[in-house]
């Protein structure tokens, strides 16, 4: 009897768990002033944008449902007038600082003002009452940074904007020290996975991975900690000397290439898209190069990342940039088998075109985000004194 009442409580202690995980999540938004104008939340899933518009709404109370897999960011913004700053007559807009806030599968509530959604506040979970914290030390400093950018705009003469741009990266920076003391204070918390993962420019490569090493194994497994670690990964992976990373991919005629076939050649690796516009405007040097070169021992490897989630829909997009921009070199897609091999991600790229030079052996000798066409081409002239 013991036996059954056990497996029956257990049973029922699983079902409890799993009907919370199913639950997924409500965010009730009560806006004050906010009235029939749109309010927007937006959340990073694996690296895809998602946008979620209210589904029920009374006055300013808007309401939210979905289910997450993991903590994810939100960011909440609205469409009401007082929310964006129009700088040029006739629709041109900067939008007013939105409030960003934890979404995990729980009930959520925000209360703020339309005008000023930033000084928000959330309610849910451990996660939200940490993020409350840091907004409550950045919201003056936010706000004075909103004054100041729209000042900037009605500023007419150079030396009066400048003025107001040293007014705004004085005021940047000390935000800047709030959000690094609080990833310092705050090891544990998913809020500083958040802005380690935006403050990647901020410090250098050593101080970045020694703040991601500080920082606790609780979050490590979610989207926005494996960015990091890929940020760091990428960042050794492309240093000068660097012995450049292997992969396989499916190449613009069906067949598989592999980067290792490649040794004893100099070899380009062209980071680019067919959405990208400069990537697209570098091809025509890119074809230059290849024609004066290809006979001394080098190799260009197109790498493209698609938009498209649609591995068809990407390959067709890609393959119509090739033939559109009569590129004859190695390329492949790094939508093909992303999941086990994503060369982006890999490489740190997070610039394109992205335009990393290898050596006979396959090891880094020159870097360059964006186009960089006389560095390029300086630097093949050195490399085989043509």
């Amino acid at each position: 009897m013991k036996k059954t009442i056990l497996t029956i409580a257990g049973s029922l202690l699983l079902a409890v768990v799993s009907n919370a995980q199913e639950k997924g999540f409500k965010i009730t938004a009560n806006i004050k002033g906010q009235g029939d104008y749109r309010l927007t939340i937006s959340r990073l899933a694996d690296g895809k944008r998602i946008m979620d518009t209210a589904i029920a709404h009374n006055g300013d109370t808007f309401v939210y449902t979905g289910r997450v897999d993991e903590p994810v960011i939100g960011t909440l913004s609205s469409a009401h007038p007082a929310a964006r700053y129009e700088f040029v007559k006739g629709g041109m807009f900067m939008p007013a600082p939105n409030l960003d806030f934890v979404i995990t599968n729980r009930e959520i509530t925000i209360t703020a003002d339309a005008t000023e959604l930033f000084k928000g506040t959330i309610a849910g979970g451990r996660e939200n009452q940490e993020l409350n914290k840091l907004h409550q030390a950045e919201a003056p400093l936010i706000a004075q940074e909103w004054e100041i950018r729209k000042k900037r705009f009605k500023k007419e003469d150079s030396v009066a904007r400048n003025i107001t741009m040293a007014e705004q990266k004085a005021v940047k920076d000390k935000l800047l020290d709030i959000r690094k003391q609080f990833i310092v204070k705050h090891p544990g918390s998913f809020v500083s996975i958040m802005l380690l993962s935006r403050l990647n420019g901020d410090y250098d490569m050593a101080a970045y991975e020694q703040a991601y090493n500080k920082l606790s194994g609780t979050y490590k497994n979610t989207y926005l900690a494996k960015y990091i670690a890929s940020r760091i990964s990428g960042a050794k992976a492309t240093e000068i000397g660097a012995k450049a990373i292997g992969f396989t991919k499916m190449d613009n005629h069906g067949q598989p290439f592999t980067l290792a076939s490649l040794k004893g050649k100099y070899v380009l690796l062209d980071f680019w898209g067919s959405w990208c516009g400069p990537c697209r405007a570098s091809h025509p040097h890119l074809k230059e190069i290849y024609s004066k070169y290809k006979d001394k021992g080098f190799e260009i490897v197109g790498v493209a990342e698609e938009k498209s989630d649609d591995l068809e829909a990407a390959k067709k997009s890609w393959l119509g940039a090739i033939q559109s921009d009569g590129m004859s070199w190695i390329q492949v897609l790094n939508n093909y088998n992303k999941k086990d091999a994503d060369m982006v991600m890999a490489y740190g790229i997070d610039g394109f075109p992205t335009k990393i030079l290898l050596d006979k052996d396959g090891k880094v000798l020159f870097k360059i985000v964006g186009n960089g066409g006389d560095e390029l081409d300086q630097k093949l002239k050195s490399v085989f004194g043509l």
